[in-house]
């Protein structure tokens, strides 16, 4: 018969802390829709079950509708608190996590929300117009030297 150790922290039971983590993007990589955020991890930190023999599930939304991780294999950390930590990992984009009622939304699709491509054409037409205006100032200056030029010998 195997020997089973069962370890069970002390202590009432605690929610968790959740955080939505992702992937540093290279620098060329393009941002084309509000769902291409890449894989994603929901990590949730210094939590306690309500008793020794469960643990909650934590719900990963995503486009596709929820997915429901077990968190019974949860390792306990080694900090004197002997709380549990848990990742839970997806190849899609995590729209918020949940966990013993805890919640946790994506910050980053914030950031898609903001880029408007209507601003960036406006702004290659200012870039453009500012361009054309160096030009025009630099040929008036160097028609004026030669005018000067001309007229003064």
């Amino acid at each position: 018969m195997p020997i089973s150790l069962t370890v069970t922290p002390t202590g009432p039971p605690m929610d968790p802390n959740l955080f939505i983590l992702s992937p540093l993007q290279p620098d060329s990589w393009n941002r084309t829709s509000q769902d291409s955020l890449g894989p994603e991890v929901c990590l949730a930190t210094d939590f306690r079950p309500k008793d020794s023999e469960t643990t909650d599930d934590m719900v990963l939304n995503q486009k596709d509708g929820p997915v429901t991780i077990s968190t019974t294999n949860a390792p306990l950390s080694k900090t004197q608190n002997r709380n549990y930590v848990f990742a839970g990992f997806t190849n899609r984009s995590i729209y918020s996590c949940e966990m013993k009622g805890t919640a946790e939304n994506n910050d980053n699709r914030e950031l898609c929300a903001d880029f408007h491509p209507e601003k960036a054409k406006l702004n290659f037409y200012l870039l453009v117009m500012n361009g054309v205006r160096v030009v025009f100032t630099k040929t008036l200056a160097f028609n004026t030297i030669l005018t000067i030029r001309s007229v003064l010998f």
